[in-house]
């Protein structure tokens, strides 16, 4: 579990080595910058070194570490891709976690996930951390940036949105940032820095600044106008058909787009009919029985497919809420959606 950089730096002494492992690219990049800031603050001013073996040996880094400086400068020492080093440079590397260096630290960065005593240049297994950790526990921190599982992302926001930005958000705001921008973590860093420029410090980050930062200057789709009237959300409608007019409107394709989304509410209805104890598990509490029966859901409906892992079903099914949408509607509504949707459609074709 990552700990809050700003109450490690409250602390009078500080570890000397910093880990960041993981696949979430900007994450771990947001947070290296903070701790660089930080010891930037903190000495008034830094010396950054950063390891690149097309300029010199590892050991000659090593030994740059380890010799002091000769103006008693504080120095930061950055070793990336660590994963790459040898099994040789890890023990080399492993015995500067039990050195005295007063005016060094070092950031090192492993672009993996997971490490075992079994891996070749595995971070458990070269450096023997959780021995030299138990045996000076000051001197070294780790922070692991994994990228969630979708399903687990708005937990993820409302951990991470702190450590990140000094302010809080909701699960259900997260939620909604997620419904506004999508489950790819660089799209919502990159709308969270804005949303952090726009509101004071420390203020919550609230759905109404998500809206006003992340909902007005984009412009909606042809899919969220079917979503929203699948939500029979007629205000929501409203404003995407004004987004949806901004630019060059074409009105065939829309009339498809929402067909289809009306298709699949009747074919979850259809299946509903037939299988209402799969139906029944959907909606229970625990969340391995609801992703199992919205797996099932979307495959029978056509909506995924018999290969898709099980997990795609949270962002397809369970967090676009079209089983409920489909319980809004009789299969009458959808008929006569059907028919208003071809009158128009041939409206439009034929010149009427």
């Amino acid at each position: 579990m990552n700990k809050d950089i700003n109450l490690l730096f409250q602390k009078d002494t500080l570890p000397h080595v910093f880990i960041f492992t993981g696949d979430d690219q900007v994450g771990r990049q947001k947070a290296k910058q903070k701790i660089v800031n930080n010891l930037d603050t903190r000495f008034n001013g830094i010396i950054n070194h950063k390891f690149d073996s097309s300029v010199s040996p590892f050991v000659d880094f090593l030994e740059r570490i380890i010799t002091p400086s000769l103006f008693q400068e504080t120095r930061l020492f950055s070793i990336a891709h660590a994963q790459t080093l040898s099994f040789k440079h890890h023990e080399q590397l492993s015995k500067l976690f039990v050195q005295d260096l007063p005016d060094e630290y070092i950031i090192i960065e492993y672009d993996m996930n997971k490490f075992t005593k079994k891996s070749k240049n595995g971070l458990f297994g070269n450096l023997d951390l959780k021995k030299i950790m138990k045996q000076f526990p000051e001197k070294c921190v780790i922070f692991q940036f994994n990228k969630p599982p979708d399903y687990k992302i708005a937990d993820w926001l409302t951990t991470h949105v702190p450590l990140f930005f000094n302010r809080s958000i909701s699960k259900e705001c997260s939620e909604f940032l997620i419904n506004m921008v999508g489950l790819e973590l660089e799209k919502l860093y990159s709308e969270l820095q804005k949303i952090d420029i726009y509101l004071p410090d420390k203020r919550a980050i609230t759905k109404e600044s998500i809206l006003k930062i992340s909902g007005v200057s984009r412009i909606k789709s042809p899919f969220e106008l079917a979503d929203a009237l699948g939500k029979k959300n007629i205000i929501q409608v409203t404003e995407i058909i004004d987004s949806l007019f901004m630019t060059n409107f074409y009105a065939p394709p829309v009339i498809a787009i929402i067909f289809q989304h009306f298709w699949k509410l009747l074919k979850i209805r259809a299946f509903a009919k037939d299988n209402r104890a799969i139906i029944n598990s959907f909606y229970k509490k625990q969340y391995a029985e609801k992703i199992k029966a919205a797996h099932t859901i979307g495959v029978e409906t056509g909506l995924l497919l018999r290969t898709d892992p099980l997990n795609k079903a949270y962002p397809v099914i369970i967090l676009s809420k079209i089983i409920d949408q489909a319980k809004k509607f009789t299969d009458n509504h959808i008929d006569t959606i059907f028919i208003l949707l071809r009158d128009f459609d041939i409206g439009i074709k034929t010149g009427q």
